[in-house]
């Protein structure tokens, strides 16, 4: 169950460095809201892209342990471990070699996103390139690409190449007549994502929101597939494990 708490592997908390929290409080507010929703743990994930002014992977590590510190002073046990939101290019391989973008807490496990617009070609080869280097990668907010809407053989396709699917949490949130959220729990249902997470950049229009998604799939899913996609899996990323 829940109680357990969550662990949110897509969330951009650091402040200052990309367009999610823009100061120190904003991102305590933010970690505080966190906590009401039940995520105990945090993978932060700054965008990073080639040729584009990221942080310098030192300076972020230096704002994460500062990030801890203060939320220490919050209460309660709150953990937070570094990771990138990686815009695939060419360049992302070597990037993730020399440690200027981090993978997920430290595991094989990359979290990758693509233009919402991109084809299905590149994404198939890109996440490939991925996988023969030896990462796991995850495509990030699946439900958003194009070329993968209403084409779950393709999600299929690229699972069986390797591929992790996540999904946002808000994205799940909707009544029977919300098209959207009823296509993106059907997704979960026939076992196409892998991953909830918040991709938190915000207190007001992109909040975390993981108990109250967490909350409508239990509803009419089996309760250990639920449990998986939002407990057990983000466990094997801290662990370093195959899901």
């Amino acid at each position: 169950m829940y109680e357990d708490g969550f662990t949110d592997i897509h969330c951009h908390i650091l402040p200052g460095v990309d367009d999610g929290s823009g100061s120190m409080g904003q991102t305590l507010q933010m970690i505080t809201l966190a906590k009401q929703q039940g995520i105990k743990t945090i993978i932060a994930t700054p965008h990073y892209a080639c040729g584009a002014k990221n942080k310098l992977a030192a300076r972020l590590l230096k704002i994460l342990e500062e990030v801890q510190k203060e939320t220490l002073k919050l209460g309660g046990e709150f953990r937070i471990y570094p990771g990138n939101e990686l815009y695939y290019s060419e360049g992302i391989m070597e990037a993730l070699k020399t440690g200027e973008a981090f993978t997920l807490a430290g595991s094989r496990y990359v979290l990758v996103e693509f233009s919402l617009v991109e084809t299905y070609q590149t994404l198939y080869r890109g996440m490939g390139q991925l996988v023969m280097a030896g990462y796991i990668p995850i495509l990030a907010h699946v439900e958003r690409y194009l070329c993968l809407r209403g084409k779950e053989s393709r999600i299929v396709d690229m699972i069986k190449l390797g591929t992790c699917m996540q999904m946002n949490s808000g994205s799940l949130l909707g009544g029977m007549f919300n098209r959207e959220a009823v296509y993106h729990r059907r997704l979960v249902k026939e076992g196409l994502v892998h991953f909830i997470a918040s991709d938190c950049h915000n207190t007001g229009s992109r909040p975390p929101r993981m108990k109250d998604a967490y909350k409508a799939l239990v509803k009419n899913n089996d309760c250990r597939l639920v449990d998986r996609i939002f407990l057990e899996n983000p466990r094997k990323i801290l662990e370093n494990k195959y899901i």
